[in-house]
């Protein structure tokens, strides 16, 4: 059943900017060289401190250069697991924190949302300082990975987007843009986002989408989809703090 599951608080501490990164979201390329995005990025300076999102118990801190967690070894560095004390649907959910440049909490210890458990740092394969954050849902492994965007809480007067975007015989569209627009500005864009390639990334659990964008401001929009030269348009309207869902049909 579709629903709202915004139960984690943002993992950056006051002072860091705690805005998910456009540039990479989940599921994309970024400019079509990029490894699949398996979660999203906070990008803060090294040293910023990170932040528990939830209640929960730690069950990783350390390095991945031995034991795999993402695609290679040395791929988040410095990492933090934390599995929350709720599950969901009756499976457990796990969130991620890489390329840490210090850990301060332990293996086993129990924290609650907003303890400091790290500090920002730009480890394993990361380019700059940023700190990596993933949601996993059933197992902790990088093949149950589900967009953090459905999961994070939008900021105040803002709300989410999740959708499908599918061909005219039903069938689900991979990696095309999706242009936001908002609906008194329609020429200015606001978000540009893939559709999930069909492969290495999940849609979730709840709402079985191929694409989705958190902390849209509340209002009315207009979405955009080009395909075999046609513009395809579709207009929806987000409520502050819950998601939208949108059906965006194409030309097969």
């Amino acid at each position: 059943p579709q629903g709202d599951h915004f139960w984690l608080a943002r993992p950056i501490a006051a002072g860091g900017s705690d805005v998910i990164a456009p540039f990479y979201p989940y599921g994309s390329r970024n400019d079509g060289t990029y490894p699949i995005h398996q979660g999203v990025e906070f990008v803060n300076p090294i040293g910023t401190e990170v932040l528990a999102v939830a209640a929960g118990t730690i069950v990783v801190a350390g390095s991945d250069n031995i034991q795999v967690y993402g695609a290679r070894t040395d791929y988040y560095g410095l990492l933090v697991v934390l599995e929350l004390d709720r599950t969901y649907l009756g499976q457990p959910v796990y969130a991620l924190y890489g390329h840490l440049s210090q850990i301060k909490v332990d293996v086993g210890q129990r924290v609650e949302a907003g303890d400091v458990i790290a500090l920002v740092g730009m480890t394993g394969i990361a380019e700059g300082p940023h700190l990596h954050f993933e949601v996993r849902w059933g197992k902790m492994l990088p093949e149950n990975t589900v967009n953090p965007e459905l999961w994070l809480r939008p900021a105040d007067g803002r709300g989410a987007l999740a959708g499908l975007v599918v061909s005219t015989d039903d069938l689900v569209v991979p990696e095309v843009r999706v242009l936001l627009y908002r609906a008194e500005q329609p020429d200015k864009l606001v978000r540009d986002i893939m559709s999930y390639p069909n492969r290495a990334v999940n849609p979730d659990p709840s709402w079985g989408e191929n694409f989705a964008a958190g902390d849209l401001t509340a209002g009315n929009w207009i979405a955009k989809v080009y395909r075999n030269r046609i513009w395809h348009t579709a207009e929806f309207t987000i409520a502050p703090g819950a998601s939208t869902w949108l059906r965006i049909v194409v030309m097969k």
